[in-house]
């Protein structure tokens, strides 16, 4: 199994209106997204825990990560701890925020930097529309606000959003 819907029904609101709020916060540190090669190549991010680098590292590089201004900004922390205290987390990782615009995809890729390996991937998604939907070969998933789920991202997976709306998830990274 690459991905599974673990629960469902989080209360995602504050969040999506604090994002809301503070568009300034999407590409502060665009080195995922900046480079045409990469597979999310114009979609949005925001750090809100990472490398002490500011997000330039994108998971190369062992390191401690550390929590980043925006991730007081937003009020996400609350909503962290609990995902990381029901999913027994012993190791809390990088947190990040991804948007893929409407009509827009991740392209097919394989996470395999030390980050994707020390850590589990862990998902809630806090805004989407049904259509859109995360796939592996063989696996995909469509979620709704609210839904929770794993996926292991050293796999090759890739997400599509042929939606007229905007598909936000929050990312947690934790050991457990």
């Amino acid at each position: 199994m690459k991905i599974e819907l673990l629960t469902a029904r989080y209360y995602v609101t504050s969040i999506l209106w604090a994002i809301r709020a503070h568009p300034e916060l999407w590409n502060q540190y665009p080195a995922r997204t900046e480079s045409p090669e990469s597979p999310h190549h114009g979609l949005d991010d925001i750090w809100l825990r990472f490398a002490a680098s500011g997000g330039k590292n994108v998971g190369g590089e062992e390191h401690e990560s550390i929590w980043y201004p925006s991730a007081e900004v937003l009020g996400v922390k609350p909503v962290v701890q609990n995902l990381y205290e029901r999913f027994e987390g012993k190791k809390l990782g990088g947190v990040l925020l991804t948007r893929i615009p409407p009509g827009a995809t991740c392209r097919p890729h394989q996470d395999l930097g030390w980050h994707a390996q020390e850590y589990e991937k862990f998902a809630l998604q806090i805004e989407s529309a049904p259509g859109q939907r995360f796939c592996f070969e063989g696996e995909e998933l469509e979620t709704q606000p609210g839904d929770v789920f794993w996926f292991d991202n050293q796999y090759l997976h890739w997400v599509v959003n042929p939606t007229r709306y905007e598909r936000v998830t929050l990312i947690v990274c934790m050991k457990r």
